[in-house]
């Protein structure tokens, strides 16, 4: 979005935030003309950052708290529909899901076809790709068969291999053929407290992870290990029984109906609201619940022991959640380890946000994660698929089908330019809420009111930019600042803007 050279005079339209907001995305390098940084670049070790560096060479250090743009996952099946949106977010990461059993579903017999493929694409686009390895369930995994078929790519949860020896070989071809591209960041497994994912045991799946660290770093020791990433309905639990052991009773029931406020219902009696300490209690002692629990015990201690060099956060719950969320990351996370979320998004089946609101609720959730230090964010999925397996689209898209963007997608992709080699603030007090942004001794900040209307002081040349909200016209050199999010352009530093607020 282009930084005014005025002061405001008014609050804008709907439709005005739509038109600047496009403007914005074609203003100066903005574009998907511009040059972005090459495919290469690698996350660093635990305490530090990444910046972009040429395909197969080491990484270089950028500042210190200095965030990645916002990024995307996407259906590469469907990728020249996107890939405009994509050069967008150039520099940005995304990631795949790579299978052992896919690759290789015959002993002996291996196929890159598909993985190159999606490694060329992500170079076209100036896309930082990330791996997760998973095993899947095969020759290698011997007898022990898969319970969960997924989806037209009939995915299956993974075990533990039969021969660790094989993994470890297997891992290490995956990292030495793909560092050559520029990968660098590998996690292993994904969401293995579902069972669909996930199979075998927890002593397993910590055998299985530190065999893979142990193949990443050797096969590339420029490479960062990221955790399994345990599925955003596990942190409702976790935060809810931290706050009851703490003796917070009521704060515990708050938290639990709180964070699953839009899952209730939604799988049977899996989640279900709770009225009291005995019911919370009942509800984490269920067989899901304590599975949750179990695994990201696991994955804490996994971070806590340096197996691996990030923790890989999901979160696709009510924006009025993130708080929370994060608050819980900042107590459990050890001091100086990244926190990356590899999947964030909009949940909600009844389909009863307005687009305006879905933007809305985009920009506060990005905020707040940004805000509370996790440094990279990609939002999934960036496209609705009609024709997939969730037609409904119980998680918001960015994209509409045929590939236009929606306004969650035009703000998005404002964020991503605001954010991209940014420091984070976070904005509280004086009832407001928000983020900013600052480098080049410039600020972009995305701040609402959680109470009634505020009004800020503006110098000459700041501006602001409602996201999807109304308002009356407001006097020369000051905002209104409401419930929708407002973005602020200024040429001021983050602590002189906050401070200001």
């Amino acid at each position: 979005m282009r930084n005014g050279t005025t002061p405001v005079r008014a609050a804008v339209t709907v439709a005005a935030v739509v038109v600047a907001l496009l403007l914005g995305a074609c203003n100066g390098t903005a574009n998907g003309n511009r040059p972005g940084p090459g495919p290469g670049s690698a996350s660093q070790p635990a305490g530090s950052t990444d910046a972009s560096s040429s395909p197969g060479s080491s990484p270089s250090r950028a500042g210190s708290g200095t965030l990645e743009p916002l990024g995307a996952k996407y259906d590469w099946s469907r990728f020249d529909l996107v890939s405009p949106y994509l050069k967008n977010l150039s520099g940005s990461a995304t990631f795949y899901e790579l299978v052992w059993c896919d690759i290789e579903p015959a002993d002996g017999h291996q196929d890159w076809t598909t993985m190159d493929a999606v490694a060329r694409k992500a170079q076209t686009v100036g896309a930082r790709l990330m791996i997760k390895i998973r095993v899947g369930s095969c020759w290698a995994t011997g007898q022990r068969k898969a319970q969960h078929v997924r989806g037209a790519k009939r995915k299956t949860e993974s075990f533990l291999p039969t021969d660790l020896n094989r993994y470890r070989a297997f891992v290490a071809s995956v990292v030495k053929r793909y560092s050559a591209t520029g990968v660098h960041t590998y996690a292993v497994e994904n969401e293995p407290n579902s069972e669909s994912f996930w199979g075998g045991s927890t002593s397993e799946l910590e055998t299985l992870v530190k065999a893979a660290a142990d193949s990443i770093r050797a096969a590339d020791p420029a490479a960062a290990v990221a955790d399994p990433g345990i599925s955003s309905t596990a942190y409702g639990a976790a935060i809810a029984k931290r706050l009851l052991d703490e003796g917070k009773t009521d704060d515990a029931v708050t938290a639990w109906n709180t964070y699953y406020a839009r899952r209730i219902g939604t799988r049977g009696d899996q989640i279900a609201a709770v009225h009291d300490a005995a019911g919370l209690r009942a509800a984490l002692a269920s067989p899901q619940a304590a599975r949750n629990l179990q695994y990201l015990a696991l994955a804490e201690s996994l971070q806590k022991d340096k197996v691996v060099d990030i923790r890989q956060v999901h979160f696709y719950e009510s924006w009025d959640a993130a708080p929370a969320f994060v608050d819980y990351l900042k107590a459990t996370t050890p001091a100086g380890m990244p926190i990356e979320a590899w999947e964030v998004g909009q949940f909600l089946k009844d389909g009863s946000l307005t687009e305006d609101q879905r933007a809305q609720e985009m920009v506060k959730t990005v905020s707040i994660l940004l805000a509370g230090g996790i440094r990279r964010v990609l939002w999934l999925p960036l496209v609705m698929n009609p024709t997939g397996r969730n037609s409904e689209e119980p998680r918001y898209g960015l994209l509409d089908p045929d590939g236009s963007t929606r306004l969650t997608g035009t703000a998005f992709e404002t964020m991503a330019r605001a954010s991209a080699g940014a420091t984070a603030s976070p904005i509280s007090g004086k009832g407001l809420s928000g983020v900013a942004l600052e480098k080049n001794g410039r600020t972009t900040a995305f701040v609402w009111s959680a109470g009634g209307d505020v009004r800020i002081s503006l110098l000459p040349g700041e501006s602001v930019r409602q996201v999807g909200a109304q308002g009356g016209p407001a006097p020369g050199g000051s905002a209104v600042i409401a419930s929708a999010p407002t973005q602020i352009d200024s040429n001021r530093s983050a602590s002189e803007l906050v401070g200001a607020l």
